[in-house]
């Protein structure tokens, strides 16, 4: 026997020895990159029914309806303020109740509409790529993550603490006139982005922590007007949506479908952005 031939048994050996020492490793569904920073996910595109689908929701989220949208990468966690503040270095997210929300790896919030646009044209410039805010459509497609439930770990509320930074037990305590999940999620406040089992499709954080401003113009019948394909809300209106919920949030805010409108130029205590980019 030749010793190349030896060789590539040897190599065989040991792999098979690897292989069962050790369980295979299961990836998410999506491809990453990481660019200007931002570590993306491959969200590949398709269709599904948008909206209120078991009618636990509010009146903004009808029609359910069928809504499909191309390949997108979106980013897989929520921007931080170290990310933020390379671009404005004087940034400062806050505090609540005195507990920071200002840690490098918890997310931007206190950051309006205009300011979170402005950020993706930065990161545009300096990248050479196209970056912006995903659309209604787009983030709630994500953020099902191939499911039909309220959230994307299911509907029973016990275990969002396992996946999402919610309004939890310890947060009843301390403010018992919030709504809150019947779990601990070990966080009072915003928490490091990526500390909570993601979905599907790789995305960390798309329920809870903070909430995410999107692209489309709020408008309350959005819905009853949009067409299938891509669609995003453009018309006149003084709003823009904002989607996810929030650390302060109890079950009816965390939900894949719930959506609220609010000034761009406002911005709040739980309130930050993801990214999208396009090419």
């Amino acid at each position: 026997m030749s010793l190349r031939v030896l060789i590539v048994n040897a190599v065989v050996a040991l792999a098979v020895v690897l292989i069962s020492a050790h369980p295979a490793v299961v990836f998410a569904e999506s491809a990453t990159d990481t660019v200007g920073g931002i570590e993306l996910a491959q969200v590949k595109g398709g269709c599904f029914e948008m909206g209120d689908t078991d009618g636990s929701g509010d009146p903004n989220e009808r029609p359910a309806h069928e809504v499909c949208v191309n390949d997108f990468s979106m980013g897989k966690y929520e921007v931080t303020n170290e990310q933020y503040r390379k671009f404005r270095a004087s940034h400062d997210s806050g505090k609540f109740e005195g507990l920071t929300l200002n840690e490098d790896k918890q997310p931007v919030v206190n950051v309006s509409w205009d300011d979170a646009t402005a950020y993706a044209k930065w990161l545009s410039k300096n990248t050479g790529h196209t970056f912006r805010l995903p659309t209604e459509a787009e983030w709630e497609y994500a953020a099902r993550g191939g499911t039909k439930t309220s959230r994307y770990w299911g509907n029973d509320t016990a275990e969002a603490c396992k996946y999402a930074n919610v309004a939890d037990a310890t947060a009843q305590k301390s403010f018992p006139k919030w709504t809150s999940f019947n779990c601990s999620d070990g966080y009072l406040v915003s928490a490091p982005v990526g500390s909570f089992k993601p979905n599907a499709y790789g995305l960390y954080d798309m329920l809870g922590n903070a909430w995410e401003w999107v692209e489309d113009v709020y408008n309350a019948e959005a819905y009853s007007k949009l067409p299938k394909s891509n669609p995003i809300y453009e018309g006149v209106g003084e709003y823009r949506v904002e989607r996810g919920g929030g650390w302060s949030n109890g079950p009816l805010g965390i939900r894949s479908s719930h959506r609220v409108g609010l000034s761009p130029s406002f911005g709040h205590r739980s309130l930050g952005f993801r990214l999208v980019m396009v090419k």
